[in-house]
């Protein structure tokens, strides 16, 4: 990379900002508002920074031995509308986010997976939130019984091919900014071209 400008002379980003005092501001059952003042190493003022703590997240792309995916499709109160996503959550205390995965799958569409990928992590929002969001692949899902759901969860769902939903994607139609990095990171795994042709196959066969 080629750098054009500079904060000032002698900025580095990956220097530290001091914390003097940090406060919680609200606590939820999803996260925890943190107020916390802390002085730039630069200039020496101090600044109010929010933040949001909370637990870590998984998604998984699960295709069915059919070289389907499934995904599933609810009511989102953030935008008082559906949306069409791939199983996910958050990971549970003590949770390992591998095992999260496997819950979340088996959960949200009562398949199951014995073939998983890891396919790295991003942080949803660094300006303000504190945990993780976790990418797995899941080949040759199978069905393992009902949905086991949340109380407040209710959902559906469906076994879609590749062709369609990377047309949904295209189409502005999947606007969840997880679910779209999940499939970045899928394009980026060094076995999605081999994997690619076999759901391209999967569908010709169809």
């Amino acid at each position: 990379m080629r750098l054009l400008h500079r904060h000032s002379e002698g900025f580095d980003p990956a220097v530290p900002w001091t914390q003097e005092s940090e406060s919680v501001r609200q606590d939820s059952r999803l996260f925890r508002q943190i107020v916390a003042q802390r002085r730039s190493p630069h200039t020496g003022r101090q600044h109010a920074f929010y933040r949001l703590q909370g637990p870590d997240w998984v998604n998984v792309v699960a295709f069915t031995r059919a070289g389907e995916l499934l995904v599933v499709e609810q009511f989102r109160h953030g935008i008082d509308a559906s949306t069409l996503e791939i199983p996910g959550g958050g990971c549970d205390p003590e949770e390992t986010p591998g095992a999260a995965g496997r819950r979340e799958l088996r959960e949200e569409t009562g398949f199951v997976s014995g073939h998983w990928v890891a396919l790295g992590s991003c942080t949803p929002n660094p300006a303000t939130q504190t945990n993780h969001c976790h990418t797995f692949l899941a080949l040759d899902c199978d069905p393992d019984g009902a949905l086991e759901l949340d109380p407040a969860e209710e959902l559906q769902v469906w076994a879609c091919p590749w062709t369609e939903w990377q047309a949904r994607m295209r189409q502005g139609e999947i606007q969840h900014a997880l679910v779209l990095a999940a499939f970045q990171l899928l394009s980026l795994w060094e076995g999605w071209p081999a994997l690619l042709r076999q759901l391209e196959t999967e569908v010709g066969r169809g």
